[in-house]
């Protein structure tokens, strides 16, 4: 079996949907700590000038708690307007209706801590890709355990996966490989191509289809013995 280990992202981009694909089991690290500058709280969408980011708003200055224990500011209609969003950039695509009312009914809820929102958001998007990979919150494992060696820890796990210029930095871990990510170039409701943006926009232009070239951009091989 192999796994990857990896902190959940808000609707995710490409490159940890591909990972995600690529394994058997992938552990969201809800326990891990929040990040301002990542995508934790953060996704990126494309429209016509190029493409724009939604933000999830959070109570206080959480910089460094565990994700698992970030709120999330509940006083303004971020979850409005973040629906607006993917309808103002994505309702003339071709597939978007045809998920529309998945992802309405995610901002119908009301998600009061962010990895509970995040953490859904990433199995939603495995779920409208079709992808059958486990996916497992650290804090539901036993201890909910907060590194990268006590998942290894907690989970079973023939092969760990390492996207390139990362470092697993545990001893006795499973043996390892690499995952190589290529990002593809595809066509995109508005003129030119902009990376980077959710993976759900691939979706939305390919429907089905999507899941190829999903899988075509990662390759896993084998980690050389130092």
């Amino acid at each position: 079996m192999t796994l990857a280990i990896h902190p959940p992202s808000y609707f995710p981009a490409l490159h940890d949907t591909a990972l995600l694909a690529h394994v058997d089991h992938f552990v969201l690290a809800d326990t891990f700590r929040y990040r301002q500058e990542s995508f934790q709280n953060r996704s990126k969408l494309r429209n016509a000038p190029g493409t724009h980011e939604i933000t999830i708003p959070l109570f206080g200055k959480p910089e460094g708690a565990p994700l698992r224990t970030v709120e999330i500011d509940t006083k303004g209609r971020w979850r409005e307007k973040h629906w607006r969003s993917f309808l103002y950039d994505y309702r003339s695509t071709m597939y978007f209706e045809y998920y529309q009312d998945s992802l309405h009914a995610f901002y119908q809820r009301s998600w009061e801590m962010l990895a509970d929102c995040i953490c859904r958001s990433v199995e939603l998007q495995a779920d409208l890709f079709g992808l059958h990979t486990t996916l497992t919150r650290a804090s539901a494992l036993p201890g909910a355990p907060d590194s990268y060696q006590a998942i290894l820890e907690a989970v079973e796990a023939d092969t760990l996966v390492l996207p390139d210029g990362t470092d697993g930095g545990a001893d006795g871990a499973p043996p390892r490989r690499r995952f190589a990510f290529e990002h593809p170039t595809y066509h995109q409701n508005f003129d030119g191509f902009a990376p980077g943006v959710t993976a759900l926009d691939l979706l939305f232009n390919y429907g089905p289809e999507a899941r190829r070239p999903l899988l075509e951009a990662g390759t896993l091989y084998q980690e050389e013995s130092p």
